[in-house]
């Protein structure tokens, strides 16, 4: 079968429409997916990892790389891929809890929230004796009862949830909206929970071993279910920390198979992540520079630029929309091979060109994308980690670890990896006049 021909935006309004900075979905990554080449032993090793595992095993993967490197797309290409062999089910964590403040408690919930949602789907139920046991138990700590959690689950959520949902459902969905919208709530759910977390686990584990039983009698091809936990990058590094290196064993006793995301400072800390989960699973950055450590200053790799100008040209007719590829090239630069700072760019350009009554993006209009992203790094980068970006540029790694991390986690330095690994300040940080003066302030 013949490839679609998608039509390509030929304007600067369908530019900025079609240049859209959410990840892919299902829907549209056959469209405008880019297998970038750096990034393809990552997925790849994933799908290996999930390609030995064996029916009814369990086990857990971590997913890396800055946030708004493309992890979210690369996920929904695991996901496809993965859609024969497990129930895949996919959480936006962020949309479900609290990410400045999450507790592992808070990650078992919904779990097993989205996986009876899911199974459910598929005319498939736990065993009633063991939702039974698991909602009355629920019923006694929390002093909850059917007509609380009734009047408390609102007429959307019922439509949502389904008529046949069960009361551990509903109690869920009253559950996690109390932890996400009341910090009141959510401590008073935490008191509750912490003592009686063996529990918790026990009988969760119970009903996840209960549905992949039946998931896989009613889909012998199936292996079970694989939980794709995403937004969990977004982290704050404390946070990150307290989740994955003080709870890593609880983050691991689910019995189903589980990918976390995580943030990519969680990578540098000396109490090692890898001991405790394996190696993580790194998507670097689009590579568009030539390494060199002993340079302050890299001369572009022109492999790497034409990639990630590859991403818009897959959705834009770069001639129709741009005054001359070479302005499409420097926007290339100005990402830093970072995906989502590159539509970013991509979308103020146009919106730039428009207001000026143009119909194709000119230098000016580049310079001022670029600018506003600056601007942006400038007003959340605090004045005293410029030293900190100053020696980075220089040795191409980090000399603070605490600063790093922040650093890291915010993107005004990024990660690159293949033959070598390196860190480096983002290319808008680099004309920041605050960034010229602390390299100007290191001594010869």
């Amino acid at each position: 079968m013949a490839a679609p021909n998608y039509t390509l935006a030929k304007t600067l309004r369908e530019a900025y429409r079609v240049c859209d900075v959410r990840p892919l979905s299902l829907e549209n990554i056959d469209r405008y997916y880019i297998p970038f080449e750096s990034r393809q032993n990552a997925i790849s090793d994933v799908n290996g990892r999930l390609a030995v595992t064996e029916p009814g095993e369990f086990g857990t993967v971590l997913f890396t790389g800055h946030i708004g490197c493309g992890k979210s797309s690369e996920l929904a290409r695991i996901s496809q891929h993965q859609q024969e062999d497990f129930l895949v089910v996919e959480v936006q964590v962020d949309e479900e809890a609290d990410i400045q403040d999450i507790e592992y408690t808070d990650l078992y919930l919904i779990i097993i929230k989205q996986v009876e949602f899911e199974l459910r789907k598929l005319n498939i139920q736990f065993d009633q004796d063991l939702l039974k046991g698991f909602e009355d138990w629920f019923k006694e700590i929390t002093t909850e009862t059917e007509e609380s959690v009734a009047r408390s689950v609102n007429v959307a959520a019922e439509a949502t949830l389904g008529a046949d949902a069960p009361f551990l459902a509903k109690f869920l969905v009253k559950l996690m909206a109390q932890i996400q919208g009341s910090v009141t709530d959510k401590r008073r759910i935490r008191q509750v929970l912490t003592p009686e977390v063996s529990r918790l686990k026990a009988d969760i584990n119970l009903l996840l071993a209960d549905g992949s039983k039946k998931l896989r009698a009613k889909f012998p091809e199936k292996k079970g279910i694989l939980l794709i936990l995403d937004g969990l990058d977004k982290c704050p590094p404390n946070v990150a920390t307290h989740l994955f290196f003080d709870y890593a064993l609880q983050m691991q006793e689910l019995h189903c198979m589980i990918l976390y995301t995580v943030p990519i400072s969680t990578l540098y800390s000396q109490r090692g992540i890898s001991t405790a989960f394996g190696n993580p699973h790194i998507v670097p950055m689009v590579n568009v520079y030539q390494y060199a450590r002993d340079r302050l200053e890299l001369d572009y790799n022109p492999d790497g630029l034409n990639a990630i100008a590859s991403m818009i040209e897959k959705r834009v007719d770069a001639s129709a929309v741009f005054e001359s590829r070479e302005l499409l090239l420097e926007m290339a630069k100005t990402s830093g091979g970072h995906v989502r700072h590159m539509m970013q760019m991509m979308r103020d350009a146009s919106i730039h060109a428009l207001g000026l009554g143009r119909t194709k993006i000119q230098a000016d209009n580049v310079t001022y994308a670029a600018k506003q992203l600056q601007f942006r790094f400038e007003r959340s980068t605090p004045r005293t980690h410029y030293p900190e970006l100053a020696k980075i540029a220089q040795k191409k790694e980090i000399t603070d670890d605490n600063v790093g991390k922040e650093l890291l986690f915010s993107t005004a330095v990024l990660e690159y990896n293949g033959d070598n690994r390196w860190i480096y300040p983002h290319p808008v940080i680099r004309h920041s006049d605050l960034f010229k003066q602390a390299l100007a302030d290191i001594p010869a």
